[in-house]
């Protein structure tokens, strides 16, 4: 019994033993951890102000037909226009690149209205400090043949080769109205719009034309439909296709532009050329077509992405922010049956010929090497127009 008792008062001190010592581990990873977080912290908060000499500042003032926008540009993101380096920017400096700096903001800074640039015109610059930061403030007029209500700003300084933290912070002022957003590498472009625009209706007109517009110029989509209705047998089939393509790219269009999706646009453009080089081989290699609006439903998902990416660029008024988003989808829908209608004869006609299978070989490996120079030219093998 007292041999029971013995061991069991043993086992008993030797887990509160172990016990205290797991806790006494647990206690040091603990306190490990909460040492961790603070340095991560630490790490955030530098990492956040590590750079504040490369802040840079935009203030748009609106006009009736033009935007008056003084833009700050700190010394620290221009070095390398400093020619003695000696990490300030002298006035014989400045002037010598004059022409450089007016050069890379008129590629780098654009303003566009309804798809169209506005014209660019450099007015002057001069040394400034903004926040005890020295830096060079220039003044840049874009000018508009339209009255003003809204337009998007691109904007690309610095990003890719000098400073790719670079962040610049604008505000926007139009009467009354004042807006303000931050551009940094992920984000480069921002929609403008009035809070009292045009009307409605107006509005949504504009955003249809657009639709319509941009797929009568994006070649690459109506190679791609026409590639799907090259070996269509009759008028089911092209139906199913051009229901399965717009119903595809209208969800992915809807999803992108609500945030819920979002892809890098290299990707997704070089996915809607590798989709139409993948039809163009199926057309050239197989016979049986009968379920291929399952494939065009997949691949006007990735098209739908690439609408959404014309579309960001173009920017949506929050007024009406989905009424304008289903009346450019309209636009697009109206606009590709436009072109289908217009060669669906002629490809009919052709197909009841005995040459139907030499048209579609022909004319898919034609299709082929466009989409596959697109693809080239898209990640970057061979330069854009190259």
């Amino acid at each position: 019994m007292n041999l029971a008792m013995t061991i069991s008062n043993n086992m008993q001190r030797w887990l509160m033993n172990r016990a205290m010592r797991v806790c006494s581990q647990i206690k040091w990873v603990i306190i490990l951890l909460i040492l961790a977080s603070f340095l991560a912290l630490s790490n955030d908060r530098q990492a956040a102000y590590a750079h504040p000499l490369n802040n840079g500042y935009s203030q748009l003032t609106v006009m009736p037909n033009s935007v008056e926008y003084e833009l700050f540009i700190p010394e620290f993101s221009l070095q390398k226009y400093d020619e003695n380096h000696d990490g300030s920017l002298s006035l014989e400096e400045i002037d010598l690149h004059k022409a450089d700096l007016e050069n890379d903001i008129r590629t780098k800074i654009r303003l566009l209205q309804d798809l169209e640039p506005m014209d660019f015109s450099f007015r002057s610059l001069k040394k400034t400090d903004k926040e005890s930061i020295n830096g060079i403030t220039f003044l840049l007029n874009y000018t508009s043949k339209k009255s003003i209500s809204g337009f998007t700003i691109e904007y690309g300084m610095l990003f890719d080769n000098e400073d790719p933290n670079h962040l610049n912070f604008a505000l926007i002022l139009d009467g009354k109205d004042v807006d303000q957003t931050i551009f940094d590498s992920m984000h480069r472009s921002y929609h403008y719009e009035a809070l009292q625009p045009s009307s409605q209706a107006a509005v949504l007109w504009k955003y249809f034309l657009l639709g319509v517009e941009h797929i009568l110029l994006g070649f690459d989509h109506l190679l791609f439909l026409l590639s799907l209705i090259l070996v269509a047998a009759g008028y089911r089939d092209i139906v199913k296709i051009i229901t399965a393509f717009t119903v595809a790219h209208s969800i992915t269009l809807l999803l992108a532009s609500l945030g819920y999706v979002s892809l890098n646009p290299v990707w997704i453009e070089s996915a809607i050329a590798l989709s139409i080089c993948y039809v163009a081989v199926e057309n050239i290699i197989s016979g049986k077509y009968a379920m291929r609006w399952v494939l065009t439903f997949v691949f006007g998902l990735v098209h739908g992405l690439g609408f959404a990416g014309a579309l960001e660029e173009i920017g949506l008024p929050k007024s009406y922010f989905v009424s304008s988003l289903l009346t450019f989808n309209l636009g697009v829908e109206i606009g590709q049956l436009a072109v289908v209608f217009a060669v669906l004869p002629l490809l009919l006609w052709l197909q009841r010929g005995r040459w139907r299978r030499t048209i579609v070989i022909v004319g898919s490996v034609l299709i082929f090497i466009r989409a596959f120079w697109w693809l080239l030219e898209r990640v970057g093998i061979i330069p854009e127009g190259g």
